[in-house]
């Protein structure tokens, strides 16, 4: 999806769905210095398919699956970079969901969904942010087994923000790991 396949040529197939693209023509500037690809591949669209490898100590292993998308693995690492390897970013203790992403947006509603829940979470929330308002709670106490929730009566053309907030069962205070805050706008 770069200089060959953008929305002002509509004829040339592009990426996942064979579709050109809806942003702008400026996102695809082909001219010296700009895009040098011929085709570019989105991160959802990319899997891993090396063999399964991991590395650190029990707590704080970082662990890549055989099959696992590119956005996923980038969420672990910005997880990681923001948080360091250990508590609520290790694959083998307590963790935030990798693999959060939104689809099916309207002007009123959106699907958040996610994937890679730890084993040892118990529940997850769903949060958004509204300016001015701040973080508000859409949903709480899903079990560790709900990969999806569809937010509803959501402003038009507004930009959102949302992260997932596991908890683990620990007494008497469980531990909650928030998950990457991804953004997105309503449509008009």
């Amino acid at each position: 999806m770069a200089c060959n396949c953008n929305k002002c040529n509509t004829s040339k197939n592009c990426g996942c769905n064979d579709t050109a693209l809806s942003t702008p023509c400026t996102y695809s500037d082909c001219s010296v210095g700009s895009e040098r690809c011929a085709d570019i591949q989105c991160a959802e669209c990319v899997s891993y398919c090396g063999t399964t490898f991991e590395v650190g100590t029990l707590g704080s292993i970082l662990k890549i699956e055989s099959g696992e998308r590119l956005d996923s693995i980038i969420q672990k690492f910005a997880l990681i970079l923001s948080q360091g390897l250990g508590a609520c970013t290790s694959d083998d203790v307590h963790h935030a969901p990798y693999n959060v992403f939104a689809t099916n947006i309207t002007n009123n509603s959106a699907t958040i969904q996610w994937n890679n829940v730890s084993t040892d979470t118990q529940t997850l929330t769903v949060e958004y942010y509204q300016p001015i308002i701040g973080w508000q709670i859409a949903t709480s106490g899903l079990v560790n087994t709900t990969l999806s929730y569809e937010l509803i009566t959501l402003l038009p053309a507004t930009t959102y923000k949302v992260r997932i907030v596991s908890s683990d069962a620990s007494v008497p205070t469980p531990l909650t790991c928030s998950s990457v805050v991804i953004v997105f706008d309503t449509l008009l």
